[in-house]
């Protein structure tokens, strides 16, 4: 479960991947979206407090919270799912190009001798590469919010993001991901159910 979530954040973080997974915690709210009384207010102005903490220490630890929260939405971001679609993308690459390296890799121990491999891989597989690195250049910050918010300069939350300033720069150790929409093994972003998503985070908030 843990790693179909960090599988999600490799893609809608793509082109700002500059933080290891293996150091990066899961922090998750959950329920129904009412701001205050669930404690969403206190979790991000936690969470502000927390990027704060970790940035002047320097640590290398990187925080992402999710809010899976249902509010009124009419689609997913095209940002966000652009974003699994390059993380596809550049796994269907990998795959292909290690096909190629397995292949040339058979064929020398098929003769008994130990694989030259500097040409292992040719000019094809360097620019197949190239490419698929090109695609993966961003101008904008992740997305904070995967779905496109129909009252979107009234929504709590992201009001709440606008004014603590966690919007998923570089700088920030705390990064927010908002999910307004319940979790399902059948979403085409997140394909994943609560009780399996809840075993792939290390922690829940409920301040509520």
């Amino acid at each position: 479960s843990k790693a179909r979530i960090q599988e999600f954040v490799r893609g809608h973080f793509y082109g700002h991947l500059d933080f290891n997974l293996d150091k990066t915690l899961f922090l998750f709210i959950a329920g129904r979206y009412e701001f205050s009384n669930k404690g969403a207010d206190i979790f991000l102005e936690a969470l502000a407090r927390l990027n704060y903490l970790l940035r002047v220490n320097h640590s290398e630890v990187t925080i992402i919270a999710f809010f899976i929260m249902p509010a009124r939405t009419n689609n997913f971001n095209v940002e966000t799912l652009k974003g699994q679609a390059v993380r596809k993308q550049l796994w269907d690459t990998a795959h292909t190009v290690k096909e190629h390296f397995g292949k040339k890799l058979y064929e020398s121990l098929l003769v008994g001798q130990l694989p030259d491999v500097s040409k292992m891989l040719d000019k094809e597989d360097f620019t197949m590469m190239k490419r698929a690195i090109f695609a993966t250049q961003r101008q904008c910050l992740p997305p904070i919010c995967s779905h496109n918010m129909l009252e979107d300069s009234s929504d709590p939350i992201l009001n709440c993001i606008r004014r603590i300033g966690l919007f998923n720069s570089a700088q920030d150790r705390v990064k927010v991901i908002f999910h307004p929409e319940f979790l399902s093994s059948t979403s085409p972003l997140l394909p994943m159910d609560y009780e399996e998503f809840v075993r792939g985070c290390h922690l829940g908030v409920f301040p509520s």
